[in-house]
């Protein structure tokens, strides 16, 4: 459950963002945060006139030439949100699902802050618009629908996917929030159907999933399936599987380095704001 004072917290940390972008960007992002838009895209010349807060300071640095940053806001960006509801994506103390869907939301409000577009959607067997392509979101009712919507047992990325791509017109930033804990081939087939956008995988993932902690008889369920599997989780098991995760997710990174894609790896204990620090600093990277 998303708690609605999570959008006054929103407000809170955009102000701070505000007031401390230099400190807690490392300078790289102060233009970000004066409406110039979200997408880092080139350089240019300085010339007289030019505003001086875009200088690129650490390119002077190199080249003892001053130049000009130059964002994507001119050519009409969209940043599309899309977060796995799937029943996989229901789990853990900090559930997964609503760590995954504050971390859209933050997207959706620093987008709008920054004079760009942004379209909020979740999937799973099917995908579901819950915004208009818009700039300026309302807020409250976003999280009363991302609240009230219905987990669905299976995650199909790669369709969901295929016919969301073809809802893409303009110049786009695609951001993927999801466990990812499905077929490779899945996730292949979607991040290929996403090779001509900025496309960012967020991998949210509890930190039991992680680190698990369970040993002895268990009885183990699939969300997504229903089925249950008895075993005994030794400590060789266990390495077993934290073996299997490290190589399942380092495979997606490697997927989205072959198709010029960015990867994140989250654990749901991090605190939600430094987690979407780490997303900003990949879209304007």
């Amino acid at each position: 459950m998303i708690e609605v004072d999570f959008i006054d917290q929103l407000d809170r940390f955009n102000l701070v963002l505000k007031k401390n972008s230099t400190e807690i960007n490392e300078g790289q992002q102060k233009s970000n945060f004066s409406g110039q838009g979200m997408i880092f895209e080139d350089h240019k010349k300085y010339v007289p006139g030019d505003d001086i807060r875009k200088m690129d300071w650490k390119a002077y640095a190199r080249t003892e030439e001053f130049y000009i940053k130059r964002f994507e806001q001119e050519k009409n960006i969209t940043v599309h949100i899309l977060v796995d509801r799937s029943s996989s994506m229901d789990y853990g103390e900090n559930n997964k699902y609503d760590y995954a869907a504050k971390l859209g939301l933050a997207t959706a409000y620093m987008a709008s802050n920054t004079n760009d577009r942004f379209r909020y959607s979740v999937f799973s067997e099917t995908i579901t618009d819950i915004s208009a392509a818009r700039r300026n979101p309302n807020l409250a009712q976003m999280v009363e629908t991302l609240n009230n919507l219905r987990k669905t047992p299976e995650s199909l990325i790669g369709r969901c996917v295929t016919e969301y791509s073809k809802r893409i017109e303009n110049k786009s930033v695609i951001i993927i929030f999801s466990d990812f804990l499905t077929d490779l081939d899945e996730i292949e087939e979607a991040i290929k159907r996403l090779k001509d956008t900025d496309t960012i995988l967020v991998n949210t993932l509890d930190a039991k999933e992680l680190e698990p902690d369970l040993q002895g008889d268990k009885i183990l369920l699939d969300p997504e399936s229903d089925s249950k599997l008895r075993t005994y989780l030794s400590k060789k098991t266990r390495e077993s599987y934290q073996q299997n995760l490290e190589e399942h997710t380092q495979n997606i990174s490697e997927l989205a380095h072959q198709y010029d894609a960015k990867y994140l790896k989250l654990s749901t204990e991090e605190d939600v704001f430094e987690s979407f620090l780490e997303i900003w600093k990949a879209l304007n990277s």
